[in-house]
């Protein structure tokens, strides 16, 4: 996961600072599309995200001092997460799936 994400993030940034130096943007573009095609999830990858409901955005899970406690249980409905500040924005400005791998840029 590390290895992938940092080379996608590596290549992507050393074609954007190829089309800063000469103006040529045709390499970033195709380094973006290859990165569309091979490591972020459409919709028939992430099935489950028809069941999001940014009411409950989160399952709560306790973290421990002592590994021997771990895996920890999750609290599905005993503690409250908040709400998706952020859900209805993004869904009308790009739909209703997620994408996932944004954090790379």
């Amino acid at each position: 996961h590390v290895t992938t994400s940092e080379a996608f993030s590596y290549y992507t940034w050393l074609e954007a600072m190829y089309g800063n130096f000469t103006g040529d943007w045709a390499p970033l573009k195709e380094a973006w599309q290859i990165m569309e095609d091979w490591i972020i999830p459409d919709s028939t990858e992430q099935p489950g995200m028809a069941k999001y409901n940014p009411s409950s955005p989160a399952t709560y899970a306790d973290e421990y001092q002592d590994p021997s406690k771990y895996p920890s249980k999750l609290e599905f409905n005993s503690v409250t997460a908040g709400q998706d500040p952020v859900h209805n924005d993004l869904t009308s400005a790009y739909g209703a799936d997620m994408y996932l791998m944004h954090w790379l840029m």
